[in-house]
């Protein structure tokens, strides 16, 4: 019965030896050791500040922040926390000798690389690690050093090393960046060739050295939608996503890949993914309101295609989309309307010049037709289409030759050619059609 008196009494006098402990600087001071060692370098800041708070005279505290500003690369800040100690114990005196021994160390590192003997910089560099593995700034010059001596791969090797050690250290970062990109724009020079081979090889050997460069893996994913890959362009698309939730271009084309496998509804979130990270993407509002379309949602589609046109009034795709809205509803005018602003953004589109001829026949507009049914046949003679919009034009203006003969050149394209025969037959014989 005492026992179950006395063990409250027990508890609170554990948690009262607890705090004290671990408020103790000395204990402080080992966490913020661990912490550095972990790559947690805020928290080790914050245990070395507290332990000073503690103690504003406790030496080892700015010897520890000595050690961190070396993590990050910083001997500069080194070496004026080093001399903060010593000043307040010389028995920190050895500390700040080692550090000299870094600075020259670099100094004659770096002036042999100027004077181009890379193999005695590598060795003062290396000396340097021997002692100070965690010093991130010496791999930076061992890679500055192998990018001298224009060896790629080990450049990049000594400041992924540096990056490791301390991911924000800007100079190392810059560096990798430039030999990344230099393997990105091979891998693009390659693709822009049809080498789709090289250009995977090259992103791939871009992301041997950087496991988090972002626009490698956004163009193999584009390689891979390219090849049929769907389910690789999706992964490499989803990574960029991870790295660069904010890249828009990912989201478009990622709801792209989707759109063409049948996945509406994963396209539709993709699209509107894009432009919530760009409201000003208007490719994103195009397909969006096309597939809307599709789904018989018009106002939903208007809405989006008449934003797009406003911010961007020179949008061709966004008249002609807002033209198939209309189609769909059967409202030709309109469609007229704003298919005719589509072609004068996007003359060379023959399926656009298509589509336009094809509501001016419905409208019994002959002469447009037949006007923009040349301009689709002209911009692409193998398709039927413009042939059998031509025809039927023709047709409305009681021209039979002239449409036999428009309708014997869609009848070459197998896509039209039952369309295209009967309308031959109907010419023919005429009686088999009359009502």
């Amino acid at each position: 019965k005492n026992m179950k008196l006395l063990r409250p009494f027990f508890m609170i006098l554990l948690a009262v030896i607890t705090v004290v402990f671990s408020q103790n600087p000395e204990v402080l001071l080992q966490n913020a050791e661990s912490q550095m060692s972990a790559g947690d370098y805020e928290a080790a800041k914050n245990s070395l500040s507290e332990a000073l708070t503690m103690d504003p005279s406790f030496a080892p505290a700015h010897v520890g922040f000595s050690k961190l500003a070396l993590y990050k690369g910083d001997l500069k800040e080194a070496n004026s926390r080093s001399n903060t100690a010593v000043q307040m114990d010389e028995d920190f005196r050895d500390w700040s000798k080692q550090l000299d021994g870094i600075r020259l160390g670099i100094q004659g590192g770096t002036q042999s690389v100027k004077n181009r003997q890379y193999d005695e910089a590598i060795d003062q560099f290396e000396s340097i690690l021997e002692n100070f593995p965690y010093f991130s700034e010496a791999y930076f010059y061992m890679g500055l050093t192998r990018f001298k001596q224009k060896d790629l791969d080990a450049a990049a090797q000594n400041w992924g090393k540096a990056l490791e050690i301390y991911p924000a250290h800007k100079k190392a970062r810059k560096g990798l960046n430039n030999i990344t990109k230099r393997y990105l724009n091979e891998g693009n020079k390659a693709y822009t060739t049809g080498n789709t081979e090289r250009a995977l090889d090259s992103y791939h050997k871009a992301l041997s050295y950087d496991d988090t460069f972002y626009l490698a893996y956004f163009q193999i994913g584009v390689i891979e939608k390219k090849l049929g890959n769907s389910d690789k362009a999706v992964e490499n698309f989803l990574k960029v996503l991870e790295l660069k939730p904010e890249y828009a271009k990912a989201w478009f084309t990622l709801g792209a890949v989707y759109e063409v496998d049948g996945k509406i509804n994963e396209a539709i979130e993709s699209y509107q993914k894009a432009i919530e990270v760009d409201v000003a993407y208007i490719k994103a509002y195009g397909n969006l309101g096309k597939l809307y379309t599709d789904r018989e949602k018009y106002d939903e589609a208007l809405a989006l295609l008449k934003t797009a046109i406003q911010i961007d009034p020179e949008y061709g795709d966004g008249y002609m989309y807002i033209g198939f809205v209309y189609v769909a509803q059967e409202m030709y005018d309109e469609a007229i309307t704003n298919l005719e602003i589509a072609t004068s953004f996007n003359e060379r589109k023959y399926h656009l010049w298509f589509t336009l001829a094809e509501q001016y026949n419905v409208t019994e507009r002959w002469d447009d037709a037949i006007r923009a049914a040349q301009k689709c046949t002209d911009l692409k003679k193998s398709f039927g289409g413009g042939w059998y919009e031509m025809g039927e034009a023709e047709m409305g203006k009681k021209n039979k030759p002239h449409a036999k003969r428009h309708f014997e050149e869609a009848r070459k394209d197998r896509n039209w050619r039952k369309l295209a025969e009967r309308k031959i037959d109907e010419i023919k014989n005429p009686e088999k059609y009359q009502k």
